[in-house]
């Protein structure tokens, strides 16, 4: 029988610890000491100066947050524990924003609600909507942000005891009362959570604060957009000043996870030890009929229509131009997704999503074992994995660019040299994909790996395999589901990321995610509107991968 190296576990962890602290921690932490210390950085007199648009980021994101609960605690109530027709397709349709990157909701609102150009408004008169400004981004980010929020207060709905209801009824109360008065107080702290969700992901977002923001009149400033516009203008104080803007998004991802975790916490609701339970859906009698008709309509306006706008722009031959028959062509189609530029984005775009699905894979699985061999460091090699997670994708990419400007230069014994070159390179941006996924790696590993018994690793110990031979015989063939899972996530996040992309990547070097902002924010709507489509078929198709990935999963012995 093989034995085992006695310091292997270490040199595993140290192995996996490096790479965490160097590429996805460090930065972060090199960030926010520049921020402190260099001229222009994260200062008052940067803040009062800004504060414009911290106050937009604000107050914006606030607005999204409440739309999104406004819209999505009836939602749930409504497809989650009511019998209402066709609901499963509802509860698809209306996730979808979660898939689908929210700069491509903002062209199709754009493409309907523009005040000149919009569909809308060449139906209803000129000016009748106007989507640039605030309100306009607190709209498209409160849609994309909807599906938060209704999955956390359909999954607390269904968490709930229906015997807490029964008991309302028996006391005289109507269904709608008894779940007004007993089961909503119980899902209501995960609806919040959700919005604090929605919250730091507006605060973070920057493709629709540019897309919305940055043409309006007056345009609207957003410390995102702000931090772009600084990083264009270049020079040492613009990129200190970028960082400190950053440090203070950053300072409100922290305060926004605190209080979901404070109200997931209090909401928290615990199922018996054995007992299992399914709630009964509240019958909607003569409000059946009208119910269907409005969450149906409210789904297609919200929806459905933005997307046809996208693809209605796609088979234009110029946006704006007066819409017939005879203005509709597919030469966009063809010019666009044939042309060698848009070749050679697409297949940076492929080996980049799936050289970062892979890292992320493996160094998830990592963690996982990790987690499961050291218990006295599990939470902090899980804190080490899911925190980038956490951090804006705007705040990673400053950290990356603030520490990695310069050559780094490694010497060994006095005798070899090491030269490390990531600044304006694809390789900084394949780091930063890796860093900011990483949870779902490490999620999805540890979640797998809970449920393999371990006597399945000791038994082909047993049988004379090392370590490593036992776990690749034994565990490893149970958690490829989970990792097939990761990496598909993954692949899609970086396929269609535009944030990290925009700033990360290099002149001649373009991605799917740049190409797609140059063309709607410079040069052709229609041209781009192609490019969304394929975003959305590509997202689609691998929606369609994942839940078969995830039905084999659940099917298997």
């Amino acid at each position: 029988m093989s034995r085992r190296l006695p310091g292997a576990p270490w040199f595993g962890l140290g192995a996996w610890l490096a790479p965490i602290l160097f590429f996805a921690i460090g930065p972060v932490a090199v960030l926010l000491l520049r921020s402190l210390g260099a001229p222009g950085s994260l200062t008052l007199s940067t803040l009062a100066l800004e504060a414009g648009a911290l106050g937009n980021t604000l107050a914006i994101s606030l607005a999204a947050s409440v739309f999104a609960l406004g819209l999505g605690g009836p939602l749930s109530l409504l497809l989650f524990r009511t019998g209402l027709p066709f609901r499963h397709v509802f509860v698809a349709l209306f996730t979808l924003p979660s898939a689908i990157p929210p700069f491509i909701w903002g062209m199709g609102w754009l493409s309907l609600a523009s005040p000149r150009a919009g569909y809308l408004n060449r139906l209803l008169g000129q000016s009748t909507f106007d989507i640039y400004g605030p309100g306009g981004i607190a709209f498209v980010m409160g849609l994309s942000g909807l599906p938060l929020v209704l999955l956390a207060g359909g999954a607390a709905l269904q968490r709930v005891d229906p015997a807490l209801e029964e008991a309302a009824r028996l006391c005289g109360a109507s269904p709608f009362r008894a779940l007004l008065a007993t089961t909503l107080p119980l899902a209501l702290p995960s609806l919040l959570s959700g919005a604090v969700m929605v919250f730091l992901m507006t605060s973070s977002a920057f493709g629709v604060p540019y897309l919305l923001g940055v043409s309006a009149s007056p345009p609207t400033r957003f410390l995102t957009t702000r931090i772009y516009e600084l990083v264009l203008l270049g020079g040492e104080e613009n990129l200190a000043r970028a960082g400190g803007l950053s440090a203070a998004l950053l300072l409100l991802t922290p305060l926004a996870l605190w209080a979901t975790w404070a109200l997931g916490r209090s909401g928290r609701v615990r199922l018996n030890a054995g007992k299992g339970f399914s709630s009964r859906p509240i019958p909607l009698a003569r409000a059946r009929l009208p119910l269907t008709v409005a969450v149906g309509v409210l789904c297609a306006l919200l929806v459905l229509l933005p997307l046809g706008a996208v693809l209605l722009t796609s088979v234009q031959r110029s946006f704006g131009a007066e819409l017939t028959w005879g203005s509709l062509t597919l030469m966009h189609w063809s010019g666009v997704l044939l042309e060698p530029r848009t070749l050679w984005a697409t297949g940076r775009s492929l080996l980049l999503a799936t050289a970062a699905g892979l890292l992320v894979c493996a160094l998830g699985l990592t963690s996982a074992v990790l987690r499961r061999h050291f218990r006295r460091f599990g939470a902090a090699v899980e804190a080490l994995a899911v925190w980038p997670y956490a951090v804006p994708g705007t705040v990673l990419a400053i950290a990356l660019l603030v520490s990695f400007s310069r050559d780094l230069r490694f010497i060994l014994f006095d005798r070899i040299a090491f030269v490390l070159v990531l600044s304006h390179t694809p390789w900084l941006l394949l780091i930063a994909y890796a860093a900011k996924h990483l949870a779902l790696g490490a999620r999805n590993s540890a979640e797998a790996l809970a449920q393999v018994d371990s006597s399945l690793a000791e038994a082909a110990r047993v049988s004379g395999a090392g370590p490593v031979r036992a776990f690749v015989d034994a565990p490893l063939p149970l958690l490829r589901p989970a990792l097939a899972a990761a990496f598909l996530l993954t692949f899609l996040a970086c396929a269609t990321e535009i944030t990290m992309s925009v700033l990360l990547v290099p002149a001649g070097s373009e991605v799917l995610g740049t190409l797609l902002f140059e063309l709607q924010s410079y040069a052709d709507p229609s041209a781009a509107a192609v490019l969304a489509c394929a975003f959305v078929a590509l997202v689609t198709l691998g929606q369609a991968l994942l839940s078969l990935v995830r039905q084999r999963s659940v099917g298997a012995p």
